[in-house]
C-alpha cells in the first residue's frame, strides 16, 4: 500500500521516517473516503530531508511536505488532520509538522503551473496512489515564482523563537537560487540541489553578486545543520532582498520607503490574475463588506504587491534599524482592508503583524487551517 520504504530505502532515511509515512498513509486510507492519493514533495522527496540521532532516538528536522487528494467529508478530513498533529508529537523539534495541503481530486486536471508544481512533476513521490505525478504540470510561469517570494517575506516576522527565526531566514533566502532558475526558464529541483548549483556558477545577474552568494551560502549551511547561525542570517536579511529584487525588473535599488511607486513596480512583474483569483477576492469582499468605494478600488489592485511592499517595509524597521513608518502602515491597512495603525506605538510592529496575517488569511482561507 504505502511506498514508505522505497522513498527511505533511496535516500538512506531512517526507519523511522518509513514508520511514520506508513502511519500516514494507514490513517487517509482509513478516515479519507474516496482517496485518490498523496504526493510527497521536494524537499522530502529530493533527498533534503533533514534529521538527526538523539540519545532517545531519531529526531526529524525536516518538514514532511505533500497534497492529498480526496473528496472526503469536511469533518473527516479535520479528523485526519488532528491525527497529524498526534503522529508529530515527540517526533521532532518543537516546529516540526507533517503539512499536507487538501485538494479535491478534480484539482489534479487544473494543476496551477507554478515552479514548485513542476518540481513536484520531476522529483514527486507518490506515498499513495498512481498516476498522479504524470497530472502535474510540466511549464511554469516565471511570473508565479516572484508572487511567492512576495507572499514569503513574511517568513522571518513571523517566526515564534529564535530558532524558528533562522529556520525561516534561511528558507527565504534559499528563494534566491529558485529565482534564479525560474527566471531562467529551467526547474531544478531541491533547495540544495539549487544552492550548489547557485554558488558554483557565477554568471549571469543573479549569480555575479557577491551578497547573493554569500547570503544563499549562509542559508544553506543554516538548513543542513539547524537551526543555523541567527546573527550572520540577520544581516543578510535587507541587503540580499534588495538586491534580489533590484535584479529582477532591473529597474534600480528597492526604495527605504515603500509608497506606491513600489506597489506600481511589483504590480508590473506579477503573473496575470486568472478569473478564479478575481471570483475568490469578491468573495472575499461579499463576506466582509468595508465602504463600497474601498472595497471596488481594493478589487482592482493586485494585493501580492501591496503586501509585498508592505512587507519591505516591515523587513526595513525589523532589520535595517529603518524609523517606523507611515507608508507601512498605509499599506498594511490597506492590503488587510482595516484602518492603518499608529506607527508611534511602542507596538506598532506586533500590531502590524497581526494585521498583515489576518490579510492573508482572508484572502488565501486554506493557509489558515
Amino acid at each position: 500500500m504505502s511506498r514508505a520504504s522505497d522513498l527511505c530505502d533511496r535516500f538512506d532515511y531512517p526507519e523511522e521516517l518509513a514508520t511514520l509515512l506508513d502511519d500516514v498513509a494507514r490513517l487517509a486510507v482509513e478516515m479519507l473516503d474516496p482517496l485518490a492519493g498523496i504526493v510527497l514533495t521536494p524537499s522530502i522527496s529530493s533527498g533534503d530531508f533533514l534529521w538527526r540521532s538523539t540519545e532517545s532516538g531519531v529526531e526529524f528536522l525536516s518538514d514532511i511536505d505533500g497534497f492529498v487528494f480526496c473528496d472526503a467529508a469536511s469533518d473527516s478530513i479535520g479528523r485526519f488532520r488532528a491525527a497529524l498533529v498526534d503522529l508529530c508529537v515527540g517526533r521532532g523539534g518543537p516546529v516540526f509538522e507533517i503539512d499536507l495541503s487538501f485538494n479535491s481530486i478534480a484539482k489534479l486536471s487544473r494543476m496551477p503551473e507554478t515552479f514548485q508544481m513542476v518540481e513536484t512533476h520531476l522529483a514527486g513521490f507518490e506515498l499513495l496512489g498512481e498516476g498522479l505525478l504524470e497530472k502535474f504540470p510540466t511549464v511554469f510561469e516565471p511570473g508565479a515564482s516572484r508572487q511567492a517570494l512576495l507572499l514569503n517575506l513574511w517568513k522571518p516576522l513571523g517566526a515564534q523563537d529564535a530558532d524558528e527565526w533562522a529556520q525561516n531566514a534561511a528558507r527565504l533566502l534559499l528563494d534566491i537560487p529558485l529565482l534564479a532558475t525560474s527566471e531562467a526558464g529551467i526547474c531544478r529541483s531541491g533547495h540544495r540541489q539549487r544552492a550548489e548549483w547557485f554558488l558554483a556558477d557565477r554568471s549571469g545577474r543573479f549569480g555575479s553578486s557577491e551578497i547573493l552568494h554569500n547570503a544563499v551560502e549562509a542559508a544553506l549551511a543554516a538548513r543542513l545543520s539547524p537551526p543555523g547561525e541567527a546573527e550572520l542570517l540577520h544581516g543578510f536579511i535587507v541587503p540580499a532582498l534588495g538586491d534580489l529584487l533590484s535584479r529582477l525588473d532591473g529597474k534600480g535599488k528597492m526604495p527605504q520607503t515603500p509608497d506606491a511607486a513600489l506597489v506600481e513596480r511589483l504590480t508590473a512583474w506579477l503573473p496575470r490574475r486568472p478569473f478564479r483569483r478575481r471570483l475568490g477576492e469578491l468573495r472575499t469582499c461579499l463576506r466582509r463588506r468595508t465602504r463600497v468605494a474601498d472595497d471596488i478600488a481594493w478589487l482592482g489592485q493586485r494585493k501580492e504587491a501591496i503586501g509585498g511592499a508592505a512587507l519591505w517595509g516591515m523587513l526595513q524597521i525589523a532589520y535595517a534599524n529603518r524609523p517606523l513608518q507611515h507608508e507601512t502602515a498605509g499599506l498594511i491597512g490597506l492590503y488587510a482592508r482595516q484602518a492603518p495603525l499608529d506607527p508611534h506605538r511602542e507596538d506598532f510592529v506586533e500590531r502590524a503583524g497581526d494585521q498583515y496575517r489576518g490579510g492573508f488569511f482572508e484572502l488565501y482561507p486554506k493557509r489558515a487551517r
